[in-house]
């Protein structure tokens, strides 16, 4: 199993004339961990993947493999493995000559370069694939052939740029196992770029959200879910009811009661001058009947979506305000109807603030 680097970015940013590509941004990335960069187009996530590859030179700061700085280095010249969105194949190799690429360019013996492909290839659960055309697979197996030459010459770092944006849903679905279970294998640190929330917080040990060129916050998945930063946050990484507070003032040991913009009276934990708070849907309980919780309000069911385990409620509960309420679909369960009258609440334990 390859021995993973550690990665660092120490104020690294570019910008393009009056443009800022990526503002200085300082992080450290573990060995052997698998580490995702999420955000938006355009929120410097792919950026500071090529500062790392050697394809952007950075306007600032420098970036460190193991301790050693790269940032002058080239390209070719880094050990570094990578994978594109569009696999990057070659169409006129086969599928082991196309593994076997990277180890001729360093010039392995061929005996040596043989089992390192068939290694790869049963690595990747491709095994008696080798002498197939890339045009002859599917979109994941020609993935499992970009993970393959991306790793036959076990390089410590892997970098990966939305290798799955090509696929369908299902298959996607399916290739986040394959890639989890990949990491598994190699045991190299994984650099992970997507814009999919679902598909960073499945696969990633953190991840790094980035917008207009920032990190604004670095954590564990749950973590970030749980507790998010800021507003950007609670919304890119799953849905989120937001409220404006007016004003609040304490009500009882770390208690705090507070008005919205809407004039809804709500009741949290601890104390803050921040502006907004949140709570996610599936802190919300929502029946016909008041819910006993804390924060109890009633509403009206304005629209319901069934999806696969869940039904996501939209439920006004004052002018202006709509609430999202994602309630587990179990089996007999009823649910309820559009313009049923309902009452929702959660407690102030699931109350977040958040600056703006």
């Amino acid at each position: 199993m390859t021995r993973g680097a550690s990665l660092e970015f120490d104020r690294v940013s570019k910008t393009y004339g009056a443009v800022t590509a990526l503002q200085p941004t300082s992080m450290t990335v573990r060995p052997g961990e698998f580490f995702a960069l999420l955000g938006p187009s355009g929120s410097g996530k792919s950026t500071l993947l090529g500062t790392i590859a050697g394809f952007v030179a950075p306007s600032g700061g420098c970036v460190l493999v193991d301790g050693a700085d790269i940032t002058a280095m080239p390209p070719h010249r880094r050990n570094i493995g990578m994978v594109f969105q569009n696999y990057a194949l070659f169409p006129y190799l086969t599928v082991a000559q196309n593994i076997a690429f990277p180890l001729k360019m360093r010039r392995l013996p061929k005996s040596e370069i043989a089992a390192r492909v068939d290694r790869a290839l049963e690595m990747v659960r491709l095994g008696g694939f080798g002498p197939r055309m890339p045009a002859q697979l599917s979109g994941g197996q020609q993935q499992r052939v970009a993970l393959a030459r991306a790793a036959v010459y076990d390089p410590p770092l892997l970098l990966m740029d939305e290798p799955l944006g090509a696929l369908d849903k299902n298959l996607r679905e399916e290739m986040q196992e394959e890639l989890r279970q990949f990491h598994r294998n190699v045991g190299a640190t994984i650099l992970y770029v997507t814009h999919d929330q679902q598909e960073a917080a499945s696969m990633a040990d953190r991840i790094a959200i980035m917008n207009h060129g920032k990190a604004e916050q670095v954590g564990a998945p749950h973590e970030v879910y749980e507790r998010p930063g800021n507003s950007f946050v609670a919304r890119f990484l799953g849905e989120a009811n937001m409220f404006r507070l007016r004003r609040g003032w304490p009500d009882g040991p770390g208690r705090l009661r507070c008005e919205t913009e809407e004039s809804l009276n709500l009741l949290a934990c601890g104390a803050t001058s921040a502006a907004l708070a949140c709570v996610r849907p599936e802190d919300i309980v929502i029946g016909p009947a008041p819910t006993g919780r804390e924060n109890c309000f009633a509403g009206r069911v304005t629209d319901l979506v069934q999806v696969a385990g869940s039904v996501r409620y939209r439920v006004a509960v004052a002018p202006g305000c709509t609430l999202i309420v994602r309630a587990s679909a179990e089996r007999r369960a009823v649910v309820l109807a559009k313009d049923d009258a309902v009452h929702v609440g959660w407690d102030a334990a699931d109350m977040r603030f958040l600056s703006e």
